[in-house]
């Protein structure tokens, strides 16, 4: 009875794992109805004090791993109810707002014990998320090519989000291929590969720049996996579907760069670097052409308010500093979200307006406002939870790479799989912190936070 009821409940965590992998990619919910099935489950578990519990025993890695997550949404949560003098919320309501986002980390927390105590099929794992590259993308195309859009927001609902979510699933996509091709499971290697293109195609179809850069580490880190599993192991990065899968990503390429999609690519390309060249002068306008500036300001904050000056209070913080600026020299021009100038303002004056920008003399554009996040997630984190947020964010990123490094090599190689694919779900999302707040996503972060949990837990479940 107990042995049936155990599979009965690997059964379930499967089907809703998958469902998951498939809604996160697909549907603006962002998973939401898997994961509280997942947590309800749990609860059960917990309260019905199943036998199963001891193996959500903890080791001394997992241990820190978790004090790490507690202690991120900590000091969330203080920054929530403590802002600088002159800078709180407006009210109980954008207060209770802020917290929703790292709320996630607590409130998941509770899956990682269930997902570390059973094993999961890695196959229903990888098939669910191929699916959801099918809906996504097929909603892309549609996007583009009937209805005109310039960057494509998928099965999303914003253009960035799903263009990094489809690197990062091409990536894990491009990983189960090659297992299950030296798993001998040449049909379901064959339906990752396409699917893996498919996720890739979205990504063009975003365009979002920025994430492509994690395909320059994915080359560097497939050349390190297969040294580290053995220089002898050739099949990993020599294999058929690799082989494939890198020619016809050329194909896909070639193919898009016919179409008016490419010029969409082109011209913002080229935008991002003519701003740069021209050091803020230029008159581009929109987030790839203010990074510079809002990176400035970020920095500003974060000098002016080493504690941070909120969760998701980067605008009001954005402001102060431009008052504050104003106020100390005498030759910056402030301006409002209507481009009118502003003769006197003060500290006293911060919710008065929406959006403020400052300029200088010989500069352009100073400090600016005009954000809601500093478009990198670690400035985001510095301006808005201060020096002790930053370095908390930053062990969340290195100490999982620690755990995944300690056991890539692992004899079981689904434990490798996991591993590597662990540190490509973690390296690709720093990389897309670089140029934007990721965790200010609902669906990125919570792809991020059960993909990891997924991965970390698997593999101790697997070595133990």
């Amino acid at each position: 009875m107990t042995k049936s009821y155990n599979q009965f409940l690997t059964k379930w965590i499967n089907f809703w794992v998958f469902i998951f992998s498939v809604s996160v990619l697909s549907l603006n919910h962002h998973g939401g109805e898997a994961v509280i099935i997942l947590l309800l489950t749990m609860a059960y578990l917990f309260i019905t004090k199943n036998k199963n519990r001891s193996n959500i025993k903890l080791n001394r890695n997992e241990i820190i791993f978790i004090t790490l997550v507690l202690l991120f949404w900590l000091i969330n949560l203080l920054n929530t109810v403590f802002q600088p003098e002159g800078l709180e919320f407006e009210n109980t309501r954008i207060a209770l707002s802020a917290m929703d986002n790292p709320m996630r980390w607590l409130l998941m927390l509770p899956i990682y014990f269930l997902l570390k105590g059973y094993k999961l099929d890695w196959k229903l794992l990888s098939i669910g998320l191929s699916i959801g590259t099918f809906a996504s993308v097929g909603i892309a195309v549609y996007e583009v090519y009937f209805l005109g859009y310039s960057r494509a927001t998928g099965g999303l609902n914003q253009a960035i989000t799903f263009g990094q979510l489809m690197v990062v699933t091409d990536m894990l996509l491009w990983v189960f291929m090659i297992f299950a091709w030296n798993k001998n499971n040449k049909l379901l290697a064959t339906i990752l590969l396409f699917a893996s293109l498919v996720a890739f195609y979205g990504s063009l179809l975003s365009v979002t720049r920025g994430a492509w850069l994690a395909y320059i580490f994915m080359i560097i880190s497939l050349i390190i996996y297969s040294i580290k599993r053995s220089i002898s192991n050739k099949h990993y990065l020599f294999s058929k579907p690799m082989l494939l899968r890198i020619f016809l990503a050329f194909v896909v390429f070639f193919i898009v760069s016919k179409t008016s999609q490419y010029n969409t690519i082109k011209v913002r390309t080229i935008d991002t670097v003519e701003y740069v060249k021209s050091k803020g002068q230029s008159d581009i306008w929109g987030s790839e052409g203010q990074r510079i500036d809002i990176y400035r300001t970020a920095i500003e904050i974060a000098r002016n308010f080493p504690f941070g000056v909120g969760t998701d209070n980067f605008r009001t913080g954005a402001k102060a500093v431009i008052i504050l600026d104003a106020n100390n020299n005498t030759n910056i021009e402030v301006r409002n979200e209507d481009n009118k100038l502003i003769d006197d303002i003060h500290i006293n004056d911060i919710h008065k307006y929406e959006i403020l920008m400052s300029t200088a003399p010989n500069m352009g554009l100073r400090y600016t406002a005009q954000m809601d996040h500093a478009h990198n997630e670690w400035l985001n984190v510095l301006a808005e939870n201060g020096v002790v947020g930053i370095i908390l964010l930053t062990l969340l990123f290195v100490f999982p790479i620690y755990i995944f490094w300690q056991n890539i090599s692992h004899k079981n190689e689904l434990v490798g799989m996991y591993c590597y694919c662990g540190i490509l779900l973690i390296v690709s999302c720093a990389i897309f912190a670089q140029t934007e707040s990721i965790f200010s996503s609902h669906a990125v972060l919570i792809f991020f936070i059960f993909f990891l949990f997924l991965f970390i837990g698997q593999v101790h479940r697997l070595i133990r």
